[in-house]
């Protein structure tokens, strides 16, 4: 009578077995003992069964370790798996490296740059430097963005990172920006240049308007020996781009120029009048397409700075301000631009519809 009970014990499930015990321990008399303890042998057996099955980390597929290094900085990636064996030093060093030196403190960073970085330096393909949200409570951000890009320059020559594609600087000092805009025209990997004259912490003013300016609206992304875009935030008198007319002016070509303008809104009639137009236009070996996106601020002032571009093909103007929507004034401005064959007008009157109506109610 038992032993065919006894037999279906190792065709039970690993919850069937937890329940069989459960229920027999209940009420567990006279031979019922030995039932109960072979369902305790059986649920032991499954219990290492189960864990066996258990995929370990290591046994885990390449592409399973490339999307989890997706989501960690290169720092984690270097600190918590670099060395631990051969086949993730394999895939580690094929894995495209981004430095972003933002969240450590000093002594971290100078640890990352003595122990990390010569590590993967040919794997480095973008470089961000600039403040610090931990160093921020200690002194100002502008003075640690002068310390970080300080160490790096003299613990690196930017032309070791021979793969580096993006590079990103913030708050530079007048010597930095020289220091630097002598190495980047030789760097031949570099796409991809963006200047930020002051971060967004020490900065109170507006931005105003986004600038781009192209060789035509498809500029490439594929060409060899020179950047092909440049990404500048910068303020009246415009300190970086006076700098940067003077270092790359016919030593390094561009496909794109994208200006971030920032400014105090009571000199914004004046402001744009510095910006060095002829220069900006130099820089670029045919500049047929200009871009200009008005967040704030009258038309006039606007209109001016269009003129001065007078050679372009293509103009695009994209803005919710409501002095915009007026067809003479265009028609006048159109006059004056000969070259002009191509228009591009993005005025939201169903935005500034909907200003009015919320003013209103």
């Amino acid at each position: 009578m038992f032993s065919s009970q006894i037999n279906i014990i190792n065709e039970l499930s690993y919850r069937q077995i937890q329940n069989e015990l459960k229920k027999r321990q209940l009420n567990s008399t006279g031979k019922k003992n030995i039932i109960i303890k072979r369902l305790k042998i059986a649920y032991e057996k499954e219990i290492i069964n189960q864990s066996s099955y258990v995929t370990k980390f290591h046994y885990l597929p390449n592409e399973i370790y490339r999307e989890i290094f997706d989501y960690l900085s290169s720092f984690d990636i270097i600190n918590s798996f670099y060395g631990l064996n051969h086949r993730l030093n394999g895939i580690i060093r094929y894995i495209p490296m981004k430095l972003n030196f933002n969240n450590l403190n000093k002594i971290e960073y100078k640890r990352v740059l003595k122990h990390i970085v010569p590590k993967i330096i040919d794997q480095i393909m973008a470089i961000d430097l600039g403040e610090s949200s931990k160093i921020i409570s200690c002194f100002s951000s502008s003075c640690y963005s002068e310390f970080i890009i300080d160490l790096f320059i003299q613990s690196f020559n930017l032309i070791q990172f021979s793969n580096l594609r993006f590079l990103s600087l913030t708050a530079l000092n007048q010597k930095q920006l020289e220091t630097l805009f002598l190495i980047i025209p030789n760097m031949s990997s570099l796409r991809s240049l963006r200047l930020l004259e002051q971060n967004y912490c020490c900065s109170l003013n507006e931005r105003i308007c986004k600038l781009v300016l192209a060789n035509d609206s498809h500029y490439s992304i594929d060409k060899n020996n020179h950047l092909t875009h440049v990404f500048i935030e910068t303020s009246p008198p415009f300190k970086i781009l006076t700098v940067f007319h003077k270092y790359f002016l016919n030593k390094i070509s561009f496909d794109c120029i994208q200006i971030n303008i920032r400014c105090a809104l009571y000199f914004y009639p004046h402001g744009l009048t510095c910006l060095d137009c002829d220069g900006l236009s130099n820089l670029m070996s045919k500049m047929t397409y200009f871009k200009i996106h008005v967040t704030i601020g009258t038309f006039q002032p606007m209109f001016e700075l269009i003129r001065r571009f007078s050679k372009i093909h293509h103009l695009s103007v994209k803005t919710t301000l409501q002095a915009y929507a007026n067809g003479h004034q265009w028609a006048e401005l159109l006059t004056q631009m000969p070259n002009i064959i191509k228009l591009d007008l993005d005025i939201d009157l169903l935005r500034l519809l909907r200003n009015d109506l919320i003013v209103l109610w």
